[in-house]
C-alpha cells in the first residue's frame, strides 16, 4: 500500500501530462492526427520490442533474484548487454533498410521517413533505458522507479508542446519517438549507486545457459509484441477504410482514455505484482499474490469504472474536444473489456515469472486473433461500436482462458 500510495501521484502526474498532450492533439491535429499518432505509437511498440529482444520482465526476474549473487549477476549482465546489442543493431538496420516502405504503411501518402530513420537512431539509447530501469525493479526500488517515471511524464508534455508549436504534426511525431530514449538521462542518475554492480560485466562471464534462458523470454514476448501492434494497425486500417480516418481518431481516443484510467493497475502490475510472483515458490503463495490484489485494488478500480463512465461525456470534452463527442458511445464495452482485462493480467504475470513460455505465447495469440477477427467481424455489423464490442467480448473468453489454466492454484486448493 505505501508503494501503491507513492505510485498513485506518478498516476496522477502521468494522466495530467497525458491529459495536456491529448487536449493539445485534440486542438491541433483533430481525430485524424490523433489516428496518425496511434499508429506511430504501434509501430514503435514493435521497434522498441524487437531492439530490446522483449526482455523487460526477464531483466525484472533475474535482477530480482541473483541481486544478492555477484558472480550469477554478472553473468546475467554480460549475457543481456551481449544479447542487447545483437539485438539492436539487427533491428536498426532493418528500420533503416525499410524505412520508406514502413513509413508508407503508418502514414499513408504523408512523407514522414525521416522520423522512421531517427526513431532508429535513438534506439540504443531506448534500450539501455528498458534494462536500467528493469533492474531497479529487481532490486525493489520502487521509488526511484516512480521518480524517473514521473520525470518523464513531464519531459513528454514539455517536449510534445514545443515541437508540436514549432513544427505542427512533424513535431508531434518526433516527439513520439525521442522522448522514450531521452529518458536514459534520468535513469543514469538513479542508478548512480548501482555503477559498482554494473561494471560487472564482461565478455568472460557471458553465460550460455542465460543466453538460453534470455532467448525463451524474447520468444515468449516478441510474440505478442509483434502481434497486437499489428493488430492495432488492421483494425484501424480497417475503420479508416470502411468509417473514415476520423472514426479511426474517435476509437483512439476512446483506447487513450481507456490508458489513462488504466494506469494505476498495470503500473502497480509491473512495479509490485512481477517481482513478487517472481520470488513466490509455491501455489498458496502465487493465489496469496492474486487475492490480496483483487481484495486491495479491484474494488477501487470497479468504482473508477462506474465514475468514468457516469463522467464520459464531460471526459470527452476535457481530454479532447466536443469533436470527439461521438466517442463517448464506445465507453461501454470498452469499460467491460479492460475490467475482465485487469482480472485476468494479474495471473497472466505468472507466465513471465515462471517462464511458462507456451501458455503465454498460445493465450497471446488467442487474444490478439479475437481481437482482429471480432472487430471484423462486428464492425460491419453495428459500425463503429463493434471494434469495442468484440474487445469486451475476446477479453471476457480470455480471462475464462487464463482462470481455466490456474484453476487449480486458485479454485480447487485445499485451505
Amino acid at each position: 500500500m505505501k508503494v501503491s500510495s507513492f505510485n498513485s501521484f506518478s498516476v496522477v502526474v502521468k494522466m495530467i501530462t497525458g491529459l495536456g498532450v491529448s487536449k493539445l492533439t485534440a486542438l491541433y491535429l483533430g481525430p485524424q492526427g490523433i489516428a496518425v499518432l496511434g499508429n506511430l505509437r504501434n509501430a514503435l511498440d514493435i521497434f522498441h520490442k524487437f531492439s530490446s529482444g522483449g526482455l523487460t520482465n526477464a531483466v525484472v526476474k533475474y535482477s530480482a533474484e541473483n541481486k544478492t549473487k555477484p558472480q550469477a549477476f554478472s553473468q546475467f549482465l554480460s549475457t543481456l548487454l551481449y544479447f542487447g546489442l545483437v539485438t539492436c543493431v539487427i533491428s536498426i538496420s532493418a528500420i533503416f533498410f525499410f524505412s520508406d516502405w514502413i513509413s508508407t504503411l503508418i502514414f499513408g501518402n504523408r512523407n514522414f521517413v525521416n522520423v522512421i530513420q531517427i526513431s532508429a537512431f535513438v534506439l540504443p539509447l531506448h534500450v539501455m533505458n528498458i534494462y536500467l530501469m528493469s533492474v531497479l525493479k529487481g532490486f525493489s526500488e520502487f521509488g526511484n522507479v516512480i521518480k524517473i517515471n514521473i520525470s518523464a511524464h513531464i519531459l513528454n508534455l514539455s517536449v510534445f508542446a514545443i515541437l508540436l508549436s514549432i513544427m505542427d504534426l512533424e513535431g508531434a511525431l518526433l516527439a513520439v519517438v525521442l522522448v522514450p530514449s531521452m529518458m536514459l538521462f534520468f535513469t543514469l542518475y538513479y542508478v548512480r549507486n548501482h555503477f559498482g554492480i554494473l561494471k560487472s560485466f564482461s565478455l568472460s562471464e557471458f553465460s550460455s545457459p542465460m543466453l538460453k534462458n534470455l532467448g525463451q523470454f524474447a520468444f515468449m514476448t516478441l510474440i505478442s509484441s509483434v502481434s497486437f501492434p499489428l493488430v492495432f494497425l488492421g483494425i484501424r486500417s480497417f475503420l479508416i477504410n470502411t468509417i473514415g480516418e476520423v472514426g479511426a481518431g474517435y476509437w483512439e481516443s476512446t483506447l487513450r482514455i481507456s490508458n489513462y484510467y488504466l494506469m494505476f493497475v498495470l503500473s502497480l502490475l509491473n512495479l509490485y505484482v512481477l517481482p513478487k510472483l517472481a520470488s513466490a515458490t509455491t501455489q498458496s503463495e502465487f493465489r496469496s499474490i492474486v487475492f490480496t490484489f483483487y481484495k486491495q485494488v479491484l474494488p477501487f478500480f470497479i468504482l473508477g469504472l462506474v465514475i468514468v463512465y457516469l463522467l464520459r461525456e464531460w471526459i470527452v470534452r476535457l481530454v479532447f474536444s466536443e469533436e470527439f463527442l461521438p466517442a463517448v458511445d464506445l465507453f461501454l464495452w470498452q469499460i467491460v473489456g479492460d475490467f475482465f482485462r485487469v482480472l485476468a493480467l494479474v495471473m497472466v504475470y505468472q507466465f513471465h515469472a515462471k517462464k511458462m513460455m507456451w501458455h503465454y505465447i498460445i493465450t497471446d495469440l488467442f487474444l490478439a486473433l479475437g481481437l482482429y477477427l471480432s472487430a471484423l467481424y462486428f464492425i460491419p455489423i453495428v459500425g463503429l461500436e463493434g471494434v469495442v464490442l468484440g474487445h469486451a467480448l475476446t477479453y471476457f473468453l480470455y480471462f475464462i482462458l487464463i482462470l481455466t489454466v490456474f484453476r487449480k492454484a486458485l479454485i480447487l486448493e485445499k485451505q
